[in-house]
Order: structure tokens, then C-alpha cells, then sequence
């Protein structure tokens, strides 16, 4: 059996999705933080698959659990630190009691509060998410911001927002000491600013894609046009600031998107390629094949020759699941 893949985005419907208590102190889907300890979750536990519309930021004190962010897997344990970027496809399996915080926010929070919002926060690499394992010193720094980040969200207050946003800007501060910064050129802030916009557009493209609200796949053209540049300065202010050519970032997200259908759902193959814009079925098996050396049927064989007999419990009930969890 395979994670449920959904079309939830809310954290409160997505909770409830799950049977999980929704407590009466979350008043909004724009922020949340929880007691991952106090959720009644039993071991070992498994999520549905969901592409939630918000930042993930999850303090492991304790416990044992893998988290599949897009195609790349992370493993969590005791120290751990770990951020997910929105509007990629998740799901998680804990197979120890896991102790520690789960903080959600939307970009919308952040922005109401921080002016330049929160693209100065650069994930490493520019992937989807972030994992480190910290020395007891470090991580009680994220502990004592988050213990103070839970008991402003609890209290009755007309100015929490306001000190919790501030408390947050501290923890993502301290992840961004420890990350290797990006190797592009910041100090030139106009092709820094158009990189995140193009960036953001490439979400927003495939986001439309999935949800079904586009059908189309936005390529150089399109793209440039969106920020008001020329083909040709466009594409190279992309290549000269980000080590990538544009559709090296297209190909690759699209590949990544691609994987996770295969591996994670049942979904048909013709299905997944009509999804992303492949009207051709035999170009769409062409692509895959260049950019993986595998064809899409392999790669699903593959992954699904991993399946074993482990259980895990899943919305409640016991079920078998692939042994990588």
C-alpha cells in the first residue's frame, strides 16, 4: 500500500484529514505550532501524501521518522532540525515516538510582518527542504525559542501574532547560520531578485499544473515574459546567477515531480504525463528516458519491488507499507 495522495493544503483540514486533534488555541491555517508528543500518534505511524501551502518547520527532541520532501528522502532522529518549503509534495512516517515541535506558516504570515518577506532565507542548494542534526548546545536554542513560540500561541492575546512572528524570524535566523550559503551572486541584488522571482513562478506554474487549473508548461518564453525581459538577457542573468540555464531548472523540477507520481501513487503513467503538459506519450517516455537513463515503468517497478510486510498505522488503522519507512 502507498501513502493516500490528497489535494489538501490547509494545516487544520489536514489535521483533521488525518483524525488528529485540532486544538481550540489554532485559529488559523496562516500559523500553527504544535507538540508533535501530545498528537496521539502510534507507532509506528505514517501521513497520507499532501501538498500543504505552507513552511514546515519541525524540533525533534526525540523519536525516529523518514520525511519524503518531492523525490528526496530525509531522516529525522534525537537533535534534529528540519524545514520544508510549500507547495511540494510530503509525507512522513515516524517509526519512534517522536517528541519535539511542529511550527506551520504560510508565506502570508510571514509577509504581514516582514516587509521583504521571508526569499532572503535561502534553502541550500535551492532544494526543497532542509535537515540538520545539532550538538545539544545549538538545538536547545530552537527548543527554548519554540517552548517560548507554544505559550504565546496558547495565551489570549491581541499582539501574540506580533511576538510569535518575531520569535520566528530568530529560529529561521539561527538555521540560516547554519547553512552553506548559496553560491550566487548576492551582492548584485537585481539578478538575485529576478532568480526568486523565477523561481516563484516555476512553483506557481506547477502548482497550476497539478491542481489543474493550467495546462500549460511554462518555458523561456513565457517566463521572461512574466518579468518584463527580453529571451535573451533573461536567460542569461538565470546562467550567470544560478550555475543553471532555465531549463535545467524546469527539467529538473519537472523530473522531480515526475519521480515522486511514480514512486509515492498509482496514478497511470499517461495520466501523470498528461498532468505536466506531455500531449505526446511517446516524447513523454523520450524525456524521462534523457534525463534518467530509466523509463517511468522501471522506476515504479523498481521502487515498488521495496514493498514489504511491515506494518504502520495509517488514519487509525494498522497497514502494510514499503519497507523504506
Amino acid at each position: 500500500m502507498k501513502p493516500e495522495l490528497t489535494s489538501l493544503k490547509k494545516f487544520r483540514d489536514i489535521l483533521a484529514f488525518m483524525n488528529l486533534p485540532v486544538f481550540s488555541y489554532i485559529d488559523s491555517d496562516d500559523f500553527a505550532i504544535i507538540k508533535i508528543h501530545d498528537m496521539g500518534l502510534k507507532m509506528p505511524y505514517l501521513t497520507p501524501i499532501f501538498r500543504p501551502d505552507y513552511y514546515t518547520l519541525t524540533i525533534i527532541q526525540g523519536g525516529k521518522g523518514t520525511f519524503v520532501v518531492g523525490d528526496h528522502i530525509y531522516e529525522l532522529g534525537p537533535y534534529h532540525v528540519f524545514m520544508k518549503q510549500p507547495d511540494i509534495y510530503f509525507s512522513s512516517g515516524w517509526t519512534e515516538s517522536p517528541v519535539g515541535y511542529s511550527i506551520s506558516f504560510t508565506r502570508v504570515f510571514f509577509e504581514k510582518y516582514f516587509r521583504n518577506g521571508i526569499d532572503d532565507i535561502p534553502f541550500k542548494n535551492n532544494t526543497n527542504a532542509l535537515n540538520y542534526c545539532l550538538n545539544k548546545s545549538d538545538f536547545s536554542e530552537f527548543e527554548e525559542i519554540c517552548a517560548e513560540i507554544y505559550e504565546e500561541a496558547i495565551a489570549v492575546s491581541n499582539c501574540k501574532y506580533e511576538i510569535i512572528s518575531n520569535l520566528l524570524i530568530n529560529m529561521l535566523l539561527l538555521i540560516q547560520q547554519h547553512q552553506s550559503r548559496l553560491k550566487v551572486e548576492i551582492h548584485d541584488e537585481k539578478n538575485a531578485a529576478i532568480v526568486t522571482a523565477f523561481l516563484k513562478n516555476i512553483d506557481q506554474n506547477f502548482n497550476s499544473l497539478i491542481s489543474g487549473e493550467s495546462i500549460t508548461l511554462l518555458r523561456t518564453k513565457e517566463h521572461a515574459k512574466l518579468l518584463n525581459l527580453t529571451e535573451t538577457y533573461f536567460s542569461k542573468v538565470i546562467s550567470k546567477t544560478s550555475g543553471k540555464t532555465i531549463n535545467q531548472w524546469i527539467d529538473g523540477r519537472l523530473i522531480d515531480e515526475i519521480n515522486y507520481l511514480l514512486k509515492n501513487t498509482d496514478k497511470p503513467i499517461p495520466e501523470i504525463a498528461e498532468m505536466f503538459a506531455f500531449s505526446d506519450l511517446k516524447y513523454f517516455y523520450t524525456f524521462f528516458k534523457k534525463n534518467t537513463k530509466n523509463t517511468p515503468s522501471s522506476v515504479r517497478k523498481d521502487f515498488n519491488a521495496s514493498d514489504s510486510d511491515r506494518a504502520h498505522v495509517y488514519r487509525g488503522d494498522v497497514v502494510n507499507i514499503r519497507a523504506t519507512w
